[in-house]
């Protein structure tokens, strides 16, 4: 059996250790750190092979792999546990770099930093890991799309790039909002806009396993209504305002990290 271990109870390390269930469920046991404690304990009565530790040094003196799900600014707190050589520690830490992970957790030093994202707990979305590692890639091959990053760079462009998450439901949200301007009813419009949008993103992950790209022009007529509402927004510049926003982003994190640093 592998020992798994979770320091920091939250949301995401909920939806991975529900994930893991459906993958890895026969062959983990998994001991998770008593806070927060409504998630721990509930995760703890779930699963059968979920045991709710009495602190963070017991979740690491007892794993094999531990999982890091504190806040960034608790780095101070991990650095004291007791981590061993033989270990491999799996970072959620956003923004944290990798090399201050590996000076956190010695003298364990096989660290790999993850970004899931929220459709984890549906075994859905992508998953960036830097830097490959065998047992790390086999625990989430089975939770999401594994993107596996060459350079610490490229994992935190993808952190960049996963913000416009909430922008991506706003769109949404006003498609369907003028559907009912129109007289649609909002559960009706809502189940259209949400569907269009999932079947999309399958058309696009299909193109991915083909390695195929995904050309906007092959998606509308000439003259046709796609092809109007594209326009349109090319016109008013909001292709550009997109590249702006990744920018505005981007600065944004830099500033963040500077004042963790």
């Amino acid at each position: 059996m592998l020992r798994l271990g979770f320091v920091g109870t939250g949301t995401l390390a909920a939806a991975v250790i529900d994930g893991l269930q459906h993958t890895h469920g026969e062959r983990t046991d998994i001991l998770v750190s008593p806070r927060s404690e409504a998630v721990s304990r509930g995760l703890a009565e779930r699963h059968a092979n979920v045991t709710r530790a009495s602190s963070n040094e017991e979740v690491v003196e007892n794993a094999d792999v531990v999982f890091l799900g504190v806040l960034p600014s608790q780095l101070e707190v991990v650095a004291g546990l007791p981590f061993r050589a033989d270990q491999v520690v799996v970072t959620f830490l956003a923004g944290v770099a990798h090399a201050r992970v590996v000076e956190a957790v010695a003298p364990a030093s096989r660290v790999a930093r993850v970004i899931p994202l929220p459709p984890i707990r549906l075994r859905q979305g992508p998953i960036a890991i830097y830097p490959a590692d065998p047992v790390v890639e086999e625990l989430f091959g089975g939770l999401g799309t594994l993107v596996v990053a060459q350079r610490e760079a490229d994992l935190g462009n993808m952190g960049i790039a996963s913000a416009m998450m909430s922008t991506h439901y706003a769109m949404q949200n006003r498609m369907i909002g003028w559907l009912g301007s129109r007289g649609m009813s909002p559960a009706m419009a809502e189940a259209y806009v949400r569907a269009m949008f999932a079947g999309l993103a399958a058309i696009g992950l299909d193109a991915l396993a083909h390695g195929e790209s995904v050309d906007p022009a092959h998606h509308e007529t000439p003259g046709g209504l796609n092809w109007r509402g594209r326009g349109y927004l090319t016109e008013q510049g909001w292709f550009d305002a997109v590249d702006g926003a990744l920018d505005a982003i981007e600065a944004h994190a830099h500033d963040l990290s500077k004042k963790k640093g």
